[in-house]
């Protein structure tokens, strides 16, 4: 037997060593067997539960892979985008979240096209810095891909924005474009208002090659005809039972989990991608239903070896790491999504149920969202540390994380928890900008925590992903880190303000961890800046 395997197919090279390649060999038989390539190809209803419900019910669904089925709205998009040109908007604001979200900005990035900014949570710095910037807001075009409460509160934010440019109702209508399954509430409801509408197939996490990702990219300026003509020429490796990349990756992902490995680090080397490695992130997380858990090896984050963790790096070290994907972008598009389908059967979980994570809380009425019960949820106030104004709050309804006396034996006692309990999940709702935000120093503290706890510590702004479904036990700590804001954004129609929305998100993210029996911090930095300055400062053992 060799050191490793390695399965090449056009562009695309898969390998595999060590115990990773083994798990991998037991279970591509199985596959074999159960004919997953060609039942994957043709979209057979019976693979997944929901994609049973949905055949049943009539509805079409994105399935993972598929170039095809986005060709029919490539005249509607270049008309489109031959109007929004005419009209000087140059700049993508998405309103959407998941994996079809960050595909879109990841293909526009690797093209070189227009940005695409995606608004994925209640958090108001981003609006606050283009709303100032009015040159940039005019060039601005809004896509809505989410058709969840939080989305609709952020687009009517847009249209007050767009309205104090004196633009007219007609002019503020032609700067969305709405994304989403014929006849949903956003479909309606965009038709009714005299905005453009772009029919798809219903959203799942498999929506890279899907007008979800697609729409915004060409908004953006990207050739999304070439890029489709590219990503179909890794489907026919797809479809045969052997040498087939997408099913090998999903063997080695699956098998490492099914063989104890649940964490797999991502790691990127300068090759490959630029963010690649963020949109994998989301899309496994969700696909596998949080039965297996991805961590980015991210500069400064330290992942210590273990039992239960495994490397798949992008352009990496065949000889060295225990699994490598080298493909184009529009390949690695297309065998991930495969691959993430092919794991999600190994694991016995169900990728094409409707999205789970949702911006803001389901439902918002006139009035400003309650907090009360919501805050019982996140725990009482255990201790305030530092001066008033620039203090940090932590709260917990968990007797063990409660005993600290101060922010530094917080900290010690959640590390602590994460090296007993799998991982540390820090949950920032915060800006996640890393100049302009708290993006940087939020990674600095999750550095810091990894070092102590020496067990894998991953990061998500505005929402946590947990373990979907009632025969798995969800893992991890979860650090939930909420802050005040100075420049805040009023919501339209409503008694409130983003800030309040998306505290709102935080305790229920916080109630919902807690009842599936997780521990639970929550730490509210009454000044932001000088907050993770003093949380930085406790992590090393300095306060």
């Amino acid at each position: 037997m060799t050191s490793f395997t390695a399965v090449v197919a056009g562009d695309t090279t898969i390998t595999a060593r060590g115990a990773v390649r083994e798990s991998a060999e037991r279970v591509l038989g199985r596959l074999w067997i159960d004919e997953v390539p060609v039942r994957l190809a043709s979209e057979d209803p019976a693979l997944f539960p929901s994609a049973t419900a949905a055949d049943q019910e009539g509805r079409t669904l994105c399935w993972p892979g598929q170039p095809g089925p986005a060709r029919s709205v490539l005249p509607r998009l270049a008309r489109l985008r031959g109007q929004a040109r005419s009209a000087g908007l140059r700049e993508v604001a998405l309103l959407g979240r998941g994996a079809p979200a960050r595909a879109a900005a990841l293909i526009a990035r690797d093209a070189m096209a227009g940005p695409v900014t995606v608004l994925d949570s209640a958090e108001p710095g981003p609006l606050v810095r283009l709303g100032a910037d009015r040159e940039r807001l005019r060039r601005t075009i809004v896509v809505v891909t989410g058709d969840d409460a939080g989305t609709e509160t952020l687009r009517r934010v847009f249209v007050r924005m767009f309205q104090d440019l004196d633009l007219s109702p007609g002019e503020v209508a032609a700067r969305f474009v709405t994304v989403s399954d014929p006849g949903s509430m956003p479909a309606r409801r965009a038709a009714e208002e005299g905005r453009p509408v772009v029919e798809a197939p219903a959203r799942t996490v498999f929506g890279a090659l899907s007008p979800y990702s697609l729409v915004p990219a060409a908004m953006a300026g990207v050739d999304v005809g070439k890029l489709l003509d590219k990503a179909a020429a890794a489907l026919p490796s797809l479809t045969r039972p052997e040498n087939n990349p997408g099913l090998v990756l999903g063997a080695i992902l699956g098998g490492a989990v099914r063989s104890g490995r649940g964490t797999v680090v991502l790691g990127a080397y300068p090759a490959a991608v630029p963010g690649l490695a963020d949109w994998i992130s989301t899309l496994l997380v969700q696909a596998s239903g949080g039965r297996l858990l991805p961590l980015v090896q991210h500069g400064g984050l330290p992942v210590q070896p273990a039992d239960d963790v495994f490397l798949v790096t992008l352009d990496g070290r065949p000889q060295q790491d225990d699994a490598t994907v080298s493909a184009p972008l529009p390949a690695q598009l297309v065998v991930w999504e495969y691959a993430a389908a092919v794991a999600a059967h190994l694991l016995g979980a169900d990728p094409l149920r409707p999205d789970p994570f949702h911006l803001g809380p389901p439902r918002i009425g006139a009035a400003s969202p309650d907090l009360t019960g919501a805050e019982d949820a996140s725990g009482p106030a255990v201790l305030t540390e530092g001066e008033p104004g620039r203090a940090v709050e932590v709260h917990t309804g968990d007797p063990d994380l409660a005993r600290a006396t101060d922010l530094p034996g917080v900290l010690a006692a959640v590390a602590e928890a994460a090296a007993d309990d799998g991982h540390l999940a820090i949950v920032a709702h915060l800006d996640p900008d890393r100049t302009r935000g708290q993006g940087t120093q939020v990674g600095r503290l999750a550095a810091l925590l990894a070092a102590r706890c020496a067990r894998p510590v991953t990061i998500n702004w505005g929402c946590r992903y947990p373990a979907i479904g009632n025969d798995r036990r969800e893992r991890g700590v979860y650090l939930m880190l909420t802050g005040n804001v100075v420049h805040d954004v009023p919501v339209p129609d409503r008694h409130y303000r983003l800030s309040r929305l998306q505290i709102a998100q935080a305790l229920g993210e916080a109630r919902a961890a807690r009842t599936g029996g997780r521990p639970v911090v929550r730490l509210h930095l009454q000044n932001r800046r000088a907050g993770l300055a003093r949380l930085l400062e406790s992590a090393r053992g300095e306060a």
